[in-house]
């Protein structure tokens, strides 16, 4: 190969590739709960004209990287820190890791007067955590948990 041709293919190669890293992927666990705390939204399917995983879906597909007992952990902490969306992710979380904790904390959910702000596609709905809790105890989003461990 050219040598010219070369030393322009790597330079734009590596431009390429560092646009697509995950911004969030170099933060310590810590500092990536904190963002998902603040999650924008709760979407757990490709969002926007593009279809692309949210940065908050990709923040809490990382809670599955963990060993089970410290991602179990994130969840609560996730739900007693978290905004609406983030306690949402926590739900989802815990429905598949901890059925028990799942149960109380889904009691809570389903009294509470606090709104989500969900994404589907491109549509943003505001809703009651009430109706993402009872959604998500009916299998609405059982598909989308299948990726999932046990």
């Amino acid at each position: 190969m050219n040598t010219r041709l070369l030393l322009l293919l790597v330079p734009l190669v590596a431009a390429v590739c560092a646009q697509s890293v995950n911004r969030h992927s170099m933060l310590p666990p810590s500092a990536s709960m904190r963002s998902l705390r603040e999650a924008e939204i709760f979407a757990l399917y490709p969002v926007g004209e593009a279809g692309k995983t949210s940065e908050e879906e990709r923040l809490f597909k990382a809670i599955f990287t963990l060993e089970q007992n410290k991602a179990k952990q994130e969840l609560n902490n996730l739900y007693s820190s978290g905004n609406p969306q983030a306690m949402s992710y926590s739900l989802v979380g815990m429905r598949k890791l901890d059925r028990k904790r799942y149960a109380e904390l889904l009691a809570a959910a389903r009294t509470s007067n606090l709104t989500v702000t969900t994404m589907w596609g491109c549509i943003v709905v505001k809703e009651k955590l009430r109706t993402v809790a009872y959604d998500l105890d009916s299998g609405k989003y059982d598909s989308w948990l299948r990726w999932m461990r046990p």
